[in-house]
């Protein structure tokens, strides 16, 4: 078990970074939410989503502000500070991802049919991005007590994004196949929102890298 004492700047950058993972979760949901609005035909539920999604990223944007200056603003080691900036980043781009997946799909509204074939395997995508999302917030709570907890579920994490890459390439595949059968509009937007659900992943990817980098200067 590798434990670290930390000082009281260093847990309030934790907390934070904690806060933030946490508020990925409480968006994740909400997109879910959303994708089964839109599968009922609920779109005047749409807009709701959307105003809860931006807002909790407009919150996750105030956290970073705050912890980019603690971390400047304080006397960290300089790779405590480059690890902690790009898990900070990594988890607002992850939120960001959240809100554009959001707002695409509800930017219009989408073909009943295309969403109706694609539904099994987008809500199954949404599934794993949601078990990741819980993932990451468990992985900031571990930062400051065993950071090897947290290398533990980063690597659990990568492996959802590679097993989230295979649901990606089936879904896409998918939409092509039934090009003619939909309009094209609907078509892009269902693309759009499978590549933002990718990057939500791919973001989540990102944070654990810098986890990484952590743990590295940890031991050297």
């Amino acid at each position: 078990m590798f434990k670290l004492r930390l000082n009281n700047k260093e847990e309030e950058v934790f907390e934070r970074i904690s806060f933030t993972a946490e508020l990925i979760g409480e968006a994740v949901k909400i997109l879910q939410n959303e994708v089964d609005h839109v599968r009922k035909g609920e779109n005047d539920q749409i807009p709701a989503d959307l105003i809860k999604i931006k807002s909790i990223h407009e919150r996750a944007g105030m956290l970073r502000e705050e912890i980019l200056s603690t971390l400047y603003g304080e006397a960290f080691l300089p790779d405590f500070k480059e690890s902690m900036v790009m898990l900070t980043q990594a988890l607002f781009n992850t939120l960001s991802s959240v809100k554009d997946a959001a707002r695409a799909l509800g930017s219009r509204k989408v073909d009943l049919k295309c969403v109706t074939i694609l539904s099994d395997m987008l809500i199954t995508y949404l599934a794993l991005v949601n078990e990741a999302s819980l993932k990451i917030h468990e992985l900031t709570r571990h930062l400051g007590s065993d950071v090897e907890v947290s290398l533990k579920l980063s690597r659990e994490i990568q492996a959802m994004e590679r097993e989230g890459d295979e649901i990606k390439d089936t879904l896409l595949q998918r939409l092509y196949e039934i090009e003619k059968e939909i309009d094209i509009i609907s078509i892009l937007q269902m693309k759009d929102v499978i590549i933002f659900i990718d990057d939500i992943l791919d973001s989540l990817e990102d944070a654990t890298l810098s986890v990484e980098v952590f743990y590295a200067t940890l031991k050297s």
